[in-house]
């Protein structure tokens, strides 16, 4: 937790100096948040066991990005987000690349990186296939993020993006056979000053 915050903090001194240079808007986003964890036992030569939805929790997520123009269609957008969905939470970390391919219409792509800082939940599911994965659950994945903006006016937005986990949550005793991996839907709008 002490990193994601230290995090935030360079962001906002970050943004805050690009923003004095032009081209940089900062800003709030918020909305809606699904997270759906699968988690899939395949065994070598007997193949898929059991490939389930473990977790499927709706909640909200907020938080602060910086929208920094590179060209008129093509920005980078960092962001950092809180989310909270049933009994977890996360700290989010994305880092979008934003390419407008049609007046206010952008596409948006790049990696997220997604810290837990409950995992206690997806501990409990797993419990009934194994009682010793306290320390084989981590904490910390990276996310494909893919989703697409429409720019209402000059300074307010609304977006959709969804995450795949590139990173296997687990990786304690066959951790080949076991995977553990989250996505995220976000469906919010984006308040930039």
């Amino acid at each position: 937790m002490k990193k994601a915050l230290l995090i935030c903090a360079l962001l906002f001194v970050t943004a805050t100096t690009l923003q004095a240079q032009g081209n940089v808007k900062v800003g709030l986003s918020g909305g809606l948040l699904n997270v759906d964890t699968n988690i899939k036992i395949d065994v070598p030569i007997i193949g898929n066991v059991f490939n389930g939805n473990a977790i499927n929790e709706t909640g909200f997520y907020i938080g602060g990005l910086v929208d920094i123009e590179v060209t008129p269609e093509f920005h980078i957008q960092p962001e950092v987000l809180y989310g909270s969905a049933g009994d977890l939470s996360f700290v989010y970390a994305p880092i979008l690349a934003k390419y407008y391919i049609a007046g206010k219409f952008n596409l948006q792509a790049g990696p997220q990186f997604t810290f837990s800082s409950n995992v206690d939940e997806i501990k409990d599911a797993l419990e009934l296939i194994s009682n010793d994965i306290d320390d084989a659950v981590n904490s910390m994945g990276i996310d494909l993020a893919v989703g697409a903006g429409f720019d209402i006016t000059n300074k307010v937005a609304v977006q959709a993006r969804y995450t795949f986990e590139m990173t296997n949550r687990y990786d304690g005793p066959a951790a080949t056979a076991l995977l553990i991996k989250p996505s995220n839907l976000f469906v919010g709008a984006v308040f930039t000053f």
